[in-house]
């Protein structure tokens, strides 16, 4: 009776057959793998996380309608997308999402030149259609001043 093997037979000439790769290969290997490290880097770093709520995140400040229709349009957005983030953990309204963090110099795409000083502008849902910006101005400075 022939022996059954589901993984197929190894043998000595089929170890024969397999070649060790040239050096041409080996060293296109080597630089493939150079220029996706920075890569599969960047996509390891996720952000950071500023802070956790647990209000809604529609309350982090007020929804300005001109911002919120740049960045509908890609000209008000994050540079990189939740690089600095609050988490909203709470219950209302079942709502658990998070909203990216930018300012004026800080991880903003502004061509149109929108952006005030002294404002924080949190982004929910930047890159889609349904995009909100929220601003919010820091404490103790008046608008318009650094």
């Amino acid at each position: 009776m022939p022996s059954c093997r589901p993984w197929g037979t190894l043998d000595q000439g089929s170890l024969a057959q397999w070649k060790r790769p040239d050096m041409k290969t080996w060293l296109l290997g080597l630089m493939a793998a150079a220029l996706l490290a920075p890569a599969l880097a960047q996509a390891q770093d996720r952000g950071r996380l500023y802070g956790k709520g647990t209000a809604a995140f529609w309350k982090v400040g007020e929804l300005n309608k001109e911002l919120t229709s740049l960045c509908r349009r890609g000209l008000f957005n994050q540079v990189n997308k939740e690089r600095l983030y609050i988490g909203y953990v709470g219950s209302e309204d079942g709502r658990r999402t998070l909203t990216g963090i930018a300012k004026k110099d800080y991880n903003l795409r502004d061509p149109k030149a929108k952006a005030e000083d002294n404002v924080t502008y949190h982004f929910h849902n930047d890159g889609y259609s349904t995009c909100r910006v929220y601003i919010a101005r820091d404490l103790n400075q008046p608008p318009g001043r650094p």
